[in-house]
């Protein structure tokens, strides 16, 4: 955990030393930009087991945006990622957002933003789909002038299946003393689209 920490905040200081380095500064509104914040909020998680549990999320986000329309986004959760039910992970240690601003103006905009995570970089760039976990939804910006941005966003978020030990329902051990495993189910990404399990984060975003 700890070494994942600290390549996390490598990349996320080099990319801002090689910006910071350019003559131009730029700011939200430019063609080019990048900006650098945090967040907090909450995410809401049903498990298999029919348990829904809460928890509080802390975001540093790193976004590369271009031609005002198109952004990437690199989200590393502070808090650590944490499993429910028979081993669902919601909130994933990292997550890769690609961005569509539908309504960009200088005041507010609003974006769609859909990606993957993982609890270690590789499981977010691997073909693996049961090693990822999925997010979509919608953010709005509202701009202070021209380098800072308060940021909120809501995500539907479907869980790591790789990381599931049963789904739908629990082994039994039947008469002769061993495990029946008829009732055993692999889950699929599509079991858990439900508006029942999303996050929501409000956070502070500085661009150059």
């Amino acid at each position: 955990m700890r070494r994942n920490y600290i390549s996390a905040m490598s990349a996320l200081l080099a990319a801002t030393i090689v910006f910071t380095a350019l003559p131009a500064r730029a700011d939200h509104n430019s063609w080019v930009t990048m900006g650098v914040g945090s967040s907090v909020g909450m995410a809401r998680m049903s498990g298999s087991d029919g348990v829904t549990a809460n928890t509080v999320m802390s975001e540093m986000n790193l976004r590369l945006r271009f031609l005002k329309l198109l952004a990437f986004d690199f989200n590393y959760n502070v808090a650590g990622e944490k499993n429910v039910g028979y081993g669902e992970t919601f909130a994933s240690n990292y997550r890769l957002s690609a961005l569509l601003y539908i309504v960009p103006t200088s005041v507010v905009s609003l974006y769609l933003s859909a990606g993957a995570g993982g609890s270690t970089m590789g499981d977010v760039f691997n073909s693996n789909l049961a090693d990822k976990s999925f997010h979509g939804g919608a953010g709005l910006e509202v701009y202070l002038g021209g380098h800072f941005a308060i940021n909120a966003e809501f995500l539907m978020v479907v869980p790591e299946v790789s990381k599931i030990v049963v789904s739908q329902h629990p082994l039994r051990v039947d008469a002769t003393g061993d495990v029946n495993w008829s009732k055993a189910a692999s889950p699929d990404p599509t079991d858990y689209i439900s508006g029942s399990n999303f996050q929501a984060s409000l956070g502070l975003k500085y661009y150059f």
